[in-house]
C-alpha cells in the first residue's frame, strides 16, 4: 500500500500553484492560515509536511510538535522565518523556491531604476494635484551609464542582461563565481569591492543576508561611491547599514535610493526615515508580489514536497548536509 501524507498550508499560497498536489495521489493539503503559535502547534502532529510563506514562524516549539513532520517549504526564496536549527536536529528537509520569484525581482530592480531616472513617482504625484512640473522633472537615461550588480547569481545575472538591452555597461563584484562565469553573461567581474564601487552608477544588490554581507554597505562604501551614484535594493534590507544610508542621501554623498526590502517589516518612516527624502523611490517589498510568481512558488512548493516524500529527492534543499542526505 502506498504511505499516504498530509501537508498543512500554514500561510496564504495560490490555489493554481497548489493544483501541483494533483500529480500526487497520496498528499492530500488542508490550507489553515492566520493562526497563533498555539493553535499552529496543536494543528502540527496532524501533518508530515508544511508550506509557509512569511507570515508564520516555524519556530523550535512549531516544528517540535511535528511529530511526523519531514519537510518544511518555503514558498519563496528567504527562510529567517524557519528555525533550520532545530530542524536540523528534527531531521526535518527545509526547501526553499528561489527560482519561482526571480522574474518577478528582475522585472522591479529594472522598475525602479526606471522609476528614478525619469522621475515617474514624482511625475504621477504632482499631476493628480493639479500641476505640470514638465521643466523640473528633467530625467536622465539609463542608456550608457554603468550597473553594478553586487552578487552575479540567477537574478543578479538576469538583471545585468536586461540592463545590457538598454545600453547600460554591466560590471559585477562576486567572489563566488569565476570571471569565465561573469563573461558569458557579457559583464566584467572585479575581485576588489572598493574599484568595483567607484565605478558605478547604479548599485544593484542581488545577494542573501550573511555574517559576512550584514551591513557590507556602509559610510566607507558610501564615500567611495560617485556622487551620482544611486542604489537600488531589491535583496535583503540588512545587506545595508540603513543609517548610513539616511546619512549619505542627505549629504548628498550618493545621489539617490531605489529600496524595496528593509532589515525590519513591515517597514515605517520612523525606523527608516531615508523613505521620507525626495531622492528615494520606495516599495513595501513587492519584489516576489506577482500574480505569475505567487503561481510559481506554490506550485514549486508543492512539486518539492511530492517530489521528497515520494521519492527522497530534495530539490533546492537549504540543510541537506545537515541532514546527512
Amino acid at each position: 500500500m502506498v504511505e499516504q501524507y498530509k501537508c498543512l498550508v500554514a500561510d496564504n499560497c495560490s490555489a493554481e500553484g497548489l493544483k501541483t498536489f494533483d500529480k500526487y495521489s497520496n498528499i492530500s493539503f488542508d490550507v489553515k492560515t492566520k493562526h497563533t503559535k498555539d493553535e499552529l502547534i496543536a494543528m502540527m502532529p496532524e501533518y508530515d509536511a508544511m508550506i509557509v510563506r512569511s507570515a508564520t514562524k516555524a519556530d523550535a516549539d512549531v516544528i517540535a510538535a511535528g511529530t511526523k513532520l519531514k519537510v518544511i517549504a518555503r514558498a519563496g526564496a528567504g527562510y529567517n522565518n524557519i528555525d533550520v536549527e532545530a530542524a536540523n536536529k528534527k531531521g526535518v528537509a527545509v526547501l526553499i523556491t528561489p527560482t519561482g520569484n526571480t522574474n518577478a525581482v528582475i522585472e522591479l530592480s529594472l522598475g525602479l531604476m526606471l522609476a528614478w531616472a525619469r522621475h515617474i513617482p514624482q511625475a504621477d504625484s504632482s499631476m493628480k494635484a493639479g500641476q505640470w512640473n514638465k521643466k523640473q522633472l528633467k530625467g536622465s537615461e539609463l542608456k550608457g551609464k554603468t550597473l553594478g550588480v553586487l552578487g552575479i547569481g540567477r537574478i543578479g545575472g538576469g538583471v545585468a542582461k536586461v540592463c545590457q538591452a538598454f545600453g547600460m555597461e554591466t560590471i559585477a563584484y562576486d567572489k563566488f563565481v569565476t570571471k569565465e562565469y561573469a563573461a558569458d553573461l557579457g559583464v566584467t567581474l572585479y575581485e576588489d569591492l572598493n574599484e568595483f564601487l567607484g565605478k558605478v552608477d547604479y548599485l544593484s544588490l542581488h545577494v542573501p543576508v550573511t555574517d559576512s554581507t550584514r551591513g557590507m554597505i556602509g559610510k566607507e562604501q558610501f564615500e567611495i561611491m560617485k556622487e551620482t551614484a544611486v542604489i537600488v535594493n531589491c535583496a535583503r534590507g540588512a545587506v545595508i547599514n540603513e543609517a548610513e544610508l539616511y546619512n549619505a542621501l542627505v549629504d548628498k554623498k550618493i545621489a539617490g535610493a531605489c529600496i524595496d526590502v528593509y532589515s525590519k517589516e513591515p517597514a515605517n518612516k520612523e525606523d527608516f526615515p531615508f523613505v521620507t527624502l525626495d531622492n528615494v523611490v520606495v516599495c513595501p517589498h513587492l519584489g516576489a508580489s506577482s500574480a505569475e510568481a505567487q503561481v510559481n512558488v506554490a506550485a514549486l512548493a508543492a512539486d518539492q514536497i511530492g517530489q521528497l516524500l515520494n521519492d527522497g529527492k530534495y530539490i533546492d534543499c537549504v540543510n541537506k548536509k545537515a541532514l546527512g542526505k
